[in-house]
């Protein structure tokens, strides 16, 4: 079973156009890391493999079996501390996303409180962030983003809790929402970026993150739902 409602959906768009060697501009991107080979590090073929781009050395990407998540899920893990790593997920066709809207979803669970960040970027490396969503130590939830980059708390999460986010960029306006378990905690902020698009999202950890610490990601998404529920699916 599925956490992100949205996801079967997808999924059967996303398989129907790769069979037919076209993405339709519709699905950016597709990972509920079902099909990947259990309890081994994640590869890193792209999007048109359900896989991150890239891999910060020094970080664990394991494919876990259902158990901790209804269904087989990543498991993010620093084995140094001292410094940020990422896990990078890049849009089919290396994508960028620069007019109407891009919805952004995936499914967190932490294993213990930490510190944790989520990047949602333009694509290459040295990339604009559109918005840094934090999990503090404290168990805290905060956003920071180009407009606003000193983070702002907009919610709570403790250790072995299921996060369910989807964040709604509407780039004509510049702005964006953020949903948790189907609930708007940030309405209508402005990320202050003029530049080449949303085209990538970074899970990791910071340069304050032990050694050890682990958080599950599953059913990571991206898609246009201009061109998608223009397709028929409501």
């Amino acid at each position: 079973m599925k956490l992100s409602p949205i996801l079967p959906a997808l999924m059967l768009v996303f398989a129907t156009h790769l069979h037919a060697g076209s993405t339709a501009d519709i699905i950016l991107l597709a990972a509920p890391f079902n099909d990947q080979t259990l309890n081994a590090q994640i590869g890193t073929g792209g999007a048109t493999a359900g896989q991150p781009v890239s891999i910060a050395s020094q970080l664990q990407a394991f494919v876990m079996p259902a158990g901790v998540l209804p269904s087989p899920s990543l498991r993010i893990t620093p084995i140094a501390s001292g410094s940020a790593r990422f896990v990078v997920f890049g849009f089919l066709d290396d994508e960028q996303v620069s007019a109407g809207e891009v919805r952004i979803g995936f499914v967190l669970k932490p294993a213990q409180l930490d510190n944790f960040l989520i990047n949602v970027r333009e694509r290459d490396g040295a990339a604009n962030d559109y918005a840094t969503l934090r999990l503090g130590s404290g168990g805290t939830i905060a956003i920071a983003d180009a407009a606003s980059p000193i983070s702002a708390a907009i919610g709570n999460y403790s250790a072995g809790a299921t996060l369910v986010f989807e964040l709604r960029f509407r780039m004509a306006s510049g702005r964006y929402d953020i949903y948790l378990n189907g609930v708007r905690i940030a309405a209508d902020r402005a990320h202050g970026l003029t530049t080449a698009g949303v085209g990538s999202l970074w899970f990791g950890s910071d340069s304050s993150t032990a050694s050890g610490s682990s958080w599950f990601v599953d059913d990571v998404y991206a898609y246009r739902p201009d061109e998608f529920f223009s397709d028929g699916f409501e």
